[in-house]
């Protein structure tokens, strides 16, 4: 299967449709909530929102608290997240996450299944990670969500990485945290949803349901020690 990113322009044209990905809230907010606290963080802490689309994942961190600033390539995907959030005092830019070039660093970095992942060269390639990795302050948090199935169940579009695809592609990071669960599991269990346990159970419930559920993975930047 030859994958690859997604033009610019396919993304302009579908960012003209509300809603364009349908995201619930009800699904997304103990979701996103739970995840802002496995990871520790705090209210008033700066989250950079990769790809952010229309938006809705900003707002949902910015409903924790969090201060968000998102970045997409889609002209058309910013103008909507502006238009929609922008009120709410979250700040969008348009950028490229593989070249973008910003002032300053972010408490987290969250990045949930950018297209430019969707690769076949995703476990060698990781410059895009590691330019990102720039905008993380010392002892910052990085996420990468990313949309995944465990059946045999093809996608001519979609390249679906393993946990093994994960820890090759952070192999460079410090123990990294790599876990697979289904939107449904992170709702009745919330943050209990992050553990090797239920990480086995959805695999195992993906591969006879045919169904996906999101790969994750939570980095800590390291802090560099000074001159001692």
């Amino acid at each position: 299967m030859d994958t690859q990113p997604r033009p610019v322009d396919f993304y302009n044209e579908a960012y003209k449709r509300q809603h364009y990905f349908r995201y619930a809230d009800w699904i997304y907010t103990p979701y996103i909530s739970s995840l802002t606290a496995v990871c520790g963080l705090k209210k008033g802490q700066s989250v950079l929102d990769v790809g952010c689309g229309q938006g809705f994942f900003s707002q949902m961190f910015s409903r924790c608290g969090m201060k968000v600033h998102g970045i997409d390539i889609s002209e058309a995907g910013v103008s909507a997240a502006r238009a929609l959030y922008g009120a709410a005092g979250i700040t969008f830019s348009v950028a490229e996450a593989q070249a973008v070039a910003l002032s300053e660093q972010f408490d987290c970095v969250f990045v949930r299944s950018c297209s430019l992942y969707n690769t076949e060269s995703f476990t060698s390639q990781k410059s895009v990670s590691r330019n990102l990795f720039r905008y993380l302050k010392p002892d910052g948090t990085f996420i990468f969500v990313y949309n995944s199935n465990f059946s045999s169940k093809p996608s001519p579009e979609w390249r679906y990485h393993s946990l093994s695809d994960v820890k090759q592609h952070f192999s460079d990071c410090p123990d990294p945290k790599i876990f697979f669960a289904n939107r449904m599991a992170i709702y009745f269990l919330r943050r209990y949803s992050f553990t090797t346990f239920v990480t086995r159970l959805s695999i195992f419930l993906s591969r006879i349901t045919r169904t996906g559920g999101d790969l994750i993975c939570i980095l800590r930047k390291p802090v560099v020690a000074g001159p001692g």
